[in-house]
């Protein structure tokens, strides 16, 4: 099948999959369900590992349909993309329409989330983030927002899959593992729970300070030639991490600020209190 097909059908079976995660973990909260779901996934990961007659084990499955201009793909023969627009065949073409790709998904995906924010769904998804007990008392159904929320999350998720694995051309159980998952996490803790910029801005810093990590070569002049800057990269992320949380508890763009703060306490005298005053 075409990668333009297998794009939202990957997104409804994600979809799908979330509802199905969702129902089991409904009364977890904060970090418990944080931990289940991080656990799913690895539970995931090992299934397909052993289950080589789907997956092809360690293997994986190979041969996966590179996405295509409109049904010309970016090959070098005469039906190819620069055959047909009288260019120079070059592989860069591919690697440019491909980010353009992953450009027009990444910009939906935020304008989806902006939008649903400012409907009666996305309220109640910021408010049940906020204080469960207290949606439930405003009669919000906390079961349909929590489903909403993973269902809509796994989507994207499912998007970002199906473009991964059509742009390596392999997929493989071994290319989710548990690391992956604690990058993204961690990206969403210090960019800010909530924050779109704040997740965007972390991304951009640990994804990219990996690469920057690779061009300190003067760190080898100190500690000896065999250094490997990379090799400490999550040690390095961690104590941003620490950092982040002594400085800014809800990371670096938070959704809201506190409006008032309580700077001194205020000493009341007994007969005021006597009087009606405290």
């Amino acid at each position: 099948l075409s990668f333009w097909i297998l794009l939202p059908l990957s997104g409804i079976l994600a979809a799908f999959w979330g509802m199905i995660l969702g129902f089991p973990v409904l009364r977890l909260r904060g970090d418990y369900l944080a931990i289940v779901t991080l656990a799913f996934g690895e539970i995931i990961r090992l299934v397909l590992i052993n289950w080589t007659d789907f997956s092809n084990g360690y293997a994986g499955i190979s041969g996966i349909p590179r996405p295509s201009f409109f049904g010309i793909p970016f090959t070098a023969g005469d039906d190819g993309f620069a055959a047909v627009f009288g260019l120079e065949f070059s592989p860069l073409y591919r690697t440019i329409f491909l980010y353009y790709v992953i450009l027009c998904l990444a910009l939906l995906t935020a304008y989806v989330s902006l939008r649903l924010r400012r409907l009666p769904v996305g309220r109640a998804w910021e408010a049940l983030r906020e204080d469960e007990i207290a949606c439930r008392s405003l009669g919000i159904n906390t079961t349909n927002t929590k489903l909403t929320a993973f269902s809509l999350g796994a989507m994207f998720g499912g998007f970002a899959g199906s473009f991964f694995a059509a742009r390596q051309g392999f997929i493989s159980p071994e290319s989710f593992v548990f690391m992956e998952s604690a990058v993204i996490l961690a990206i969403v803790v210090l960019g800010g729970m909530g924050s779109l910029w704040g997740c965007a801005i972390a991304a951009i810093a640990m994804i990219g300070g990996t690469e920057l990590l690779r061009e300190l070569d003067w760190l080898k002049q100190i500690f000896g030639p065999d250094f490997d800057p990379t090799k400490y990269r999550m040690l390095i992320f961690g104590f941003a991490m620490v950092v982040i949380m002594i400085w800014k508890p809800r990371g670096l763009i938070s959704t809201r600020e506190p409006t008032a703060f309580l700077k001194e306490k205020k000493v009341i005298s007994a007969d005021m209190v006597q009087e009606g005053h405290g």
